[in-house]
């Protein structure tokens, strides 16, 4: 892929371990499910004006996904995955079938997709992608060319300008270093740049250092195993975080400790 930070063979590995996630449930009645939960809550809001029985949804990144199911159900989209991990792609076909899904899910780069594909979806989202592109405009733009004309594209990654940036460069610099660090401000401005018009663009969500990774660190290490506590130690803060807004209101959302910027924008095609 195209200038990517982060490589295939890494992405490969990464797929090679772990069992296969559960489709994304955000009916699970649990403070643990708050993620889940809150992002249910904005797609709703986003989709809540669409006929979406008749759209079609495609997710770039695909590989592993267990965010195809839950559009396909929740929403009724006809749902696509594009990525270039063949394991990755195995996976998320795997997901789509025992969840009873039909889908289809396309092995290829999104650099250089089949023409069948350009123009041809309604809603293009993405799940951590864009920011490990350093021409970042140039990924947009890339995945702006699959949506059609007023189509929607709906970009999340993660906060690495905030307290998540700050703790991943402390336990595991090399995951930190295969991201472009975008705050709100520049994600929304490559989007502008890459000729879409930005709906909003903001912060997501209070905390969750869940989203802390430290795949690049041997396990065996007594290094890694102090990492790997802290690591915990700080997931359990967002949990405690999460119950109390779970069961009274959601707290700010902010650039120091929000895990997730979101964009959705659009594709204006001017009449002539």
């Amino acid at each position: 892929m195209t200038n990517s930070k982060a490589s295939k063979e890494l992405w490969d590995s990464w797929w090679e371990t772990g069992e296969l996630p559960e489709p994304m449930n955000p009916h699970h009645p649990h403070f643990r499910n708050y993620r889940e939960l809150r992002l249910h809550r904005y797609f709703s809001e986003i989709f809540s004006k669409l006929d979406a029985k008749e759209m079609r949804l495609l997710e770039i990144g695909c590989a592993r996904s267990d965010k195809l199911p839950y559009f396909a159900k929740e929403f009724d989209f006809q749902v696509f995955g594009l990525d270039y991990s063949e394991l990755g792609c195995q996976q998320a076909e795997k997901i789509l079938q025992k969840a009873e899904i039909k889908g289809k899910i396309v092995c290829s780069d999104f650099f250089n997709p089949a023409e069948n594909l350009l123009e041809s979806f309604d809603v293009v989202i993405s799940f951590g992608v864009a920011e490990h592109f350093p021409d970042t405009v140039g990924c947009i733009t890339a995945f702006s060319r699959f949506l059609k004309p007023n189509g929607i594209l709906i970009t999340l990654i993660p906060n690495q300008t905030g307290s998540i940036g700050f703790f991943q460069k402390i336990l595991d610099r090399q995951t930190y270093d295969i991201h472009v660090l975008l705050d709100q401000h520049l994600l929304q401005l490559v989007h502008e740049d890459a000729g879409l018009k930005v709906n909003k663009c903001g912060y997501f969500m209070s905390t969750h250092f869940g989203v802390l990774n430290l795949s690049h660190l041997n396990p065996q290490h007594s290094t890694t195993k102090i990492k790997a506590f802290v690591m915990n130690s700080l997931s359990r803060i967002s949990k405690l975080v999460w119950a109390i807004e779970y069961y009274t209101a959601p707290l700010p959302e902010t650039k120091i400790f929000a895990p997730y910027i979101i964009s959705v924008a659009q594709k204006i095609v001017l009449n002539h």
